[in-house]
């Protein structure tokens, strides 16, 4: 469902800039928000609006979910770098006030792993609901892309629409600053 009205909204709009770029004319006028555009969406494909913002919400938290355990991920993989370069430096310190720091350091560090591989343990539900978002992740991707590149479109013809309303500014011009 998100996939489907995501995408349809999508190219609503970017038919609407579209015609705006090729003909001219008022952005804000023919251009409408991404919301209004789902909204439209949901309906033409006969989905209900509660059902589409709950699923849309519940994609949204579990990206976010997921860009956290990547991040763990990472964090975990540089965590366990630093400790095994402690143990290699512990193994050549020979002063007592050294293998201290360093042992208590490498403790420190053993203490963060565990804890990030205990934040990563996942309910069965949770898993199986990241699981599915994985199926569709690069769709979701796709989208996401195309959201990101439609928002500078429109940037970009607001930034002009706005230029040609101010008199003696050239919008391709930069600032020269004097001495």
């Amino acid at each position: 469902m998100f996939i489907a009205v995501r995408g349809r909204a999508l190219q609503r709009l970017e038919d609407a800039v579209g015609e705006v770029e090729a003909r001219g004319g008022d952005v804000l006028a023919h251009v409408q928000e991404l919301t209004a555009a789902e909204q439209d969406a949901v309906h033409a494909l006969g989905f209900e609006w509660r059902s589409y913002t709950r699923v849309r919400e519940e994609i949204e938290r579990l990206a976010s979910a997921q860009r956290r355990r990547d991040d763990q991920r990472l964090l975990s993989a540089e965590l366990g770098r630093a400790r095994d370069d402690l143990a290699a430096q512990l193994e050549l310190a020979k002063d007592p006030p050294s293998r201290q720091f360093l042992e208590a350091q490498r403790r420190s560090i053993v203490t963060q792993l565990e804890r990030l591989e205990h934040d990563r343990e996942l309910a069965p539900a949770q898993a199986e609901e990241l699981r599915l978002l994985e199926l569709a992740r690069a769709e979701v991707a796709t989208l996401q892309g195309r959201q990101e590149r439609l928002q500078r479109r429109v940037q970009e013809l607001l930034r002009r629409a706005a230029a040609s309303l101010t008199p003696g500014v050239n919008p391709g011009a930069t600032a020269v600053v004097a001495k």
